[in-house]
């Protein structure tokens, strides 16, 4: 036989019992309340709350426990997960500064060196923008003197010529080479 059956009987036995009793008696009969039932029952609450404390409840508490050992555990954990948080930032923004600056530095250093870069474009262009100067200026000087070397004897040739046809007398064209010349010397003087 099971517990259960056992209660069961007990509990039927009881309540036959104090079906008697009331019968018997005029009390608490009267008022439908049963000593033995009563008894019964509280034999019944007690033994289920054994069964429960002895199974059921232990269990329950040591559930109970480690859930709460967890949620303290977790909460430690958070706790120094945010001051490793804390940490882990500073050292980003310690990082980041120092690459700003560097960053800062190298563009600063790139700025001088192009500067730097650029001078020496601006001074090589104003040397060679000199020198060509200096080259057109020796140019133009010989177009200048070839030109008036070839007007020289553009306008000797000129003058002979407008003197043959006034005089009707040619002179050796030795002599009128020789005069033409020396009258043009004079006259750019």
């Amino acid at each position: 036989m099971n517990l259960l059956t056992v209660l069961a009987a007990t509990e039927a036995g009881a309540a036959d019992g104090a079906q008697k009793a009331a019968e018997s008696s005029g009390g608490l009969d009267a008022l439908g309340l049963n000593p033995i039932a009563i008894g019964a029952q509280a034999l019944t609450f007690l033994v289920l709350f054994w069964f429960v404390r002895k199974f059921a409840l232990t269990t329950i508490v040591s559930n109970l426990d480690k859930r709460h050992e967890d949620i303290n555990r977790g909460l430690h954990l958070a706790a120094e997960m945010d001051k490793e948080k804390a940490l882990l930032d500073e050292r980003v923004e310690k990082t980041l500064k120092t690459a700003r600056q560097d960053a800062d530095a190298i563009i600063a250093e790139a700025n001088a060196e192009s500067g730097k870069i650029i001078h020496a474009a601006e001074e090589s262009a104003g040397r060679k923008a000199d020198e060509i100067m200096r080259a057109a200026e020796g140019k133009i000087e010989r177009d200048i003197a070839e030109a008036r070397t070839g007007l020289k004897s553009e306008m000797a040739s000129l003058i002979t010529d407008a003197t043959e046809s006034i005089l009707q007398d040619k002179l050796d064209a030795g002599s009128d080479r020789k005069l033409v010349e020396k009258y043009l010397s004079e006259a750019m003087k």
